[in-house]
């Protein structure tokens, strides 16, 4: 009994160190806030200037005001720690969001940290794998070859003689990020309910799909089934490969691979046959991932490919992956069709089917901004010179003002398809993507339009058309019953009157309550005034003051909450909600 009891209190002193921890955290963060510019954004959500007030800061702190406010959001998370870089890192690849400023500035966030001891790291090891690192390598390098805010890599010998990269796990590093998303989403909850612009960007969706790809990354069983899904695509014929892991030397916290001999291809001289070379191998790797695998690296950027001497490529990093179905390569193979005809309309059409329209879309001003877009950014006869990021880059303007939320999976791609752009046109200048990703594209085609697929697409729809016709005698009959017997009612739609009569019946009920709260506050005062109150009269007064402080409560909570609307629990709960 009393272990369990030393249980309870132990956990229970866990929750009030992690509560204190966060409160400490909390005022930390509203002051580097306030101190990069944005505490009267911040200011306008509902407990703002409680937050400001706890923190003992005023929300117009100094600030550098010549920078760019890109850049200053930028520099605000770079304060914040790593989990807001990262946070800043899933962003910069959601083009539908963030105007091309702010998408420019985080793709420059550095995820670097101060090196843990090696101290550290060897517990980290023990307490992942159950031995100590002496017992598993022979050989264990003191200093990392690098360090992230995750984790950091060390280079080290097997016991039978295989060399191998170790990435092991910050220590505590999980608890540190999972109390700043508890925070984050806080935060966001914050403006959702004080800004009305900020309703129609949702940012708990964005730290809510923030904290599942953190998840993921922090689980290094994950990166290492990515290893091996991408190395089961991988081309024997072509140059590329990706480090093989060990299973037998991984866990959770600790991922061991082979080692890769070779510098990152930003170190290649540009123009040299070895840097040409590696452009071509990866722009077939990354049409061969997008249009063939539908399995792609979700960060190529140029320190997450390595080169050796021999013109041998290594992709690393796989704790970002991107994946795409069938269907989505055939749309994105039916959209670069559309564009090379210049059709507007289908353009326009794909589009919206690649993205969600989080509001009504005028059609005819999509086709005419489509028209523009392809006027000023494509012709037909500078194909070859054709560059995917600023034509990319464009259109996702274009949905995003016409409010078409764009699918994970195509933000994913747009972002790695613009840095391995990136990458590939450094090394390359003159090569041709066109001409190299044609095949790519003809294959899919063909597979597309090949006899058995399109039997099977329409087998599928005469499936469906029978079933509707199975259904639609039932289904008129039951109409022509309901006209028969006056169960079919005609309603006209009117907005505005129909919400009319909720709003004063709220109305009524919110000066109900507000009477009720003012006599129950004026019941406590007088009881509590009186001259010897018994103590039935303390006991009176102290149920008037908790009807009339409850009373309040709900009249605050539906100001703030549901902006003078009728206040309905799910609020309250969404907003404390993880």
């Amino acid at each position: 009994m009393s272990e369990g009891r030393g249980n309870i209190d132990e956990e229970a002193f866990s929750i009030l160190g992690a509560a204190a921890r966060d409160l400490a955290r909390l005022k930390t963060i509203v002051t580097i806030i306030a101190r990069h510019g944005f505490g009267e954004f911040l200011q306008r959500a509902p407990l703002g200037r409680f937050l400001f007030a706890k923190a003992g800061i005023s929300p117009h702190e100094p600030q550098d005001e010549r920078a760019h406010p890109a850049l200053r959001f930028r520099r605000l998370l770079e304060a914040l720690g790593p989990t807001y870089i990262k946070f800043g890192q899933i962003l910069s690849m959601r083009p539908d969001v963030l105007p091309p400023e702010y998408i420019a500035a985080l793709s420059n966030l550095q995820d670097g940290a101060p090196p843990v001891p090696l101290v550290a790291v060897k517990e980290r090891i023990l307490r992942g794998l159950g031995r100590p690192v002496e017992a598993i390598f022979a050989e264990f390098d003191d200093e990392p070859l690098a360090t992230a805010s995750i984790g950091q890599i060390h280079r080290a010998r097997t016991w039978e003689g295989q060399y191998v990269v170790v990435k092991v796990q910050r220590p505590e590093i999980e608890s540190v990020m999972r109390g700043d998303l508890d925070l984050l989403f806080l935060f966001a909850k914050m403006l959702e309910a004080g800004i009305e612009e900020m309703q129609l960007m949702q940012p708990s969706e964005f730290v809510a799909e923030f904290e599942r790809a953190l998840v993921r990354e922090l689980d290094f069983t994950q990166e290492l089934k990515n290893l091996l899904t991408a190395a089961s695509h991988l081309d024997p014929e072509r140059r590329v490969r990706v480090p093989r892991p060990l299973a037998h030397l991984s866990c959770r916290t600790v991922l061991t691979m082979e080692l890769f001999s070779g510098t990152s291809v930003r170190h290649l001289e540009p123009g040299t046959e070895l840097a040409k070379g590696a452009a071509h191998e990866l722009l077939h790797c990354a049409l061969k991932q997008v249009f063939v695998d539908g399995f792609f690296h979700g960060d190529p950027h140029a320190g997450n490919i390595l080169a050796n001497e021999l013109g041998e490529l290594c992709l690393i990093d796989f704790g970002l992956i991107g994946r795409l179905t069938e269907e989505q390569q055939a749309d994105i193979v039916a959209l670069i069709f559309a564009i090379l005809t210049r059709d507007a309309a289908r353009i326009a059409h794909h589009i919206l089917k690649m993205g969600t329209p989080t509001a009504r879309v005028n059609l005819a001003e999509l086709k005419a901004e489509v028209t523009r877009l392809l006027g000023a950014y494509f012709s037909i006869t500078q194909i070859a010179e054709f560059k995917s990021q600023e034509f990319s880059a464009a259109f996702v303007a274009a949905a995003q003002r016409f409010r078409i939320k764009m699918a994970p999976e195509y933000t994913i791609l747009i972002k790695a398809v613009s840095t391995a752009e990136g990458v590939i046109r450094y090394l390359d200048p003159t090569i041709d993507v066109v001409a190299i990703g044609t095949p790519y594209v003809q294959r899919i085609m063909a597979r597309r339009f090949s006899p058995s697929h399109l039997f099977a697409e329409s087998w599928g729809g005469l499936s469906s058309l029978r079933t509707l016709l199975e259904q639609l005698p039932r289904q008129v009959e039951q109409i022509m019953h309901d006209a028969e017997t006056g169960n079919i009612q005609v309603r006209a739609v009117t907005p505005q009157l129909d919400a009319l009569v909720p709003l004063v019946h709220h109305l009524g009920s919110r000066l109900g309550l507000a009477a009720f709260a003012s006599t129950m506050t004026l019941v406590a005062a007088l009881l509590f005034t009186m001259p010897a109150p018994d103590l039935v009269h303390q006991a009176l007064s102290g149920l008037a003051a908790l009807f009339a402080t409850f009373a309040w409560l709900i009249l605050w909570g539906s100001h703030f909450f549901n902006r003078g609307r009728a206040l309905r629990v799910r609020s309250i709960v969404q907003f404390f909600k993880r």
